[in-house]
């Protein structure tokens, strides 16, 4: 396998959060992480770039699959990376171009870990190619908090599946509650919600509608939260690199909220507003602090928590027909169709999912 030194780069240059977090991972479970994580950012290149038609797109996620599957030559990664349009940032392009060396390193994984991950971003294609093929002239709109939890799922929900799944994998010792990979999914979505607040006013600008009700998408995070905050303090106490960083992301996500919605609300010229890194650097090291101590955890969680997030969740009317029939005209079919039998029925109802 590549060096971490080779993954942390990649990380700083696409995803500066994520980066920072990544060091207090043990080994081997940071260089399986880092490695799934890229992995992951090169199928969300697939999804975000600006293709000129939809075929060209659907090639490159199948190229991509067929390189989880079975480690293709340099030659033909270089090939496929030179596909992708010229827009796609300088970072991303140069991952891309590296892109040889992580399904190489993917094919050397124990197989068990090896299974996990191709099976886990293989689902995450499904469902961005499916949200890709639903945009019509270049535009993608979530009619509902079903369609929302769904896409969370797609491209977040997994994510968390996944570091759940390694996480047992690198200690079989553990013996998690029954809900665990439950709250590992309710960790997810509440992350990727997170984002999809933060970046609502630039995503619509790209013709992206990804939240069709704010204040219901708001109210919703607080069982996300909590599921998160339940994860959280099912992980073993000794395990300190991974309490820290799953609290990191926990309770940065939580801290954000106020801020992002002052910027939602602040006039256009002025929508930049960013929670103070003073209070993210205080933050970071309280959690470090008290990460070895779920009572502690609890109650910085609980005194994190903004108001809105206690308030009742608005009654939304449905949706028109017309607006959802393109993923509703046989929900479960499509759903159940791209999941393969990886989720069941109860954890569907459970994250509000059917």
């Amino acid at each position: 396998m590549q060096n971490i030194h080779f993954y942390q780069n990649h990380l700083d240059q696409v995803s500066r959060s994520f980066a920072f977090c990544i060091p207090q991972l043990p080994t081997p479970l940071r260089q399986w992480i880092s490695l799934s994580y890229l992995l992951c950012r090169v199928l969300d290149t697939i999804e975000d770039s600006t293709w000129e038609n939809r075929a060209t797109q659907k090639n490159q996620y199948l190229k991509f699959c067929s390189f989880l599957s079975s480690p293709p030559q340099k030659a033909e990664t270089l090939h496929w990376a030179t596909e992708f349009p010229s827009t796609t940032c300088l970072a991303e392009r140069k991952l891309l171009a590296d892109a040889y060396f992580l399904f190489q390193d993917l094919n050397e994984l124990p197989q068990e870990a090896r299974n996990l991950i191709q099976t886990s971003i293989q689902k995450m294609e499904r469902g961005m190619q499916h949200y890709s093929y639903r945009s019509q002239e270049s535009v993608l709109r979530l009619v509902d908090l079903t369609d929302v939890h769904r896409y969370c799922y797609f491209v977040a929900g997994v994510v968390g599946e996944l570091l759940s799944g390694l996480f047992l994998i690198y200690r079989p010792s553990f013996r998690p509650s029954s809900d665990f990979q439950l709250n590992g999914l309710h960790f997810g979505l509440f992350l990727q919600k997170i984002n999809l607040l933060k970046d609502q006013h630039s995503d619509e600008l790209e013709k992206r509608f990804l939240v069709p009700d704010r204040k219901a998408l708001l109210c919703s995070l607080r069982k996300n939260a909590q599921g998160a905050l339940n994860y959280l303090l099912c992980l073993p106490q000794e395990e300190s690199g991974y309490r820290i960083f799953c609290g990191w992301s926990l309770f940065l996500g939580v801290a954000s909220l106020p801020w992002i919605s002052q910027a939602y609300d602040a006039p256009g010229e002025v929508k930049n507003i960013k929670i103070p890194r003073s209070v993210t650097q205080t933050l970071l090291e309280s959690v470090q602090d008290i990460a070895h101590s779920n009572e502690l955890l609890k109650k910085g969680f609980d005194e994190l928590l903004p108001p809105f997030l206690h308030e009742k969740a608005p009654t939304l009317k449905p949706s028109p027909l017309n607006s959802r029939q393109s993923h509703q005209s046989n929900p479960e079919d499509w759903f159940s169709r791209l999941l393969e039998g990886t989720l069941g029925l109860t954890e569907m109802i459970q994250l509000e999912m059917v």
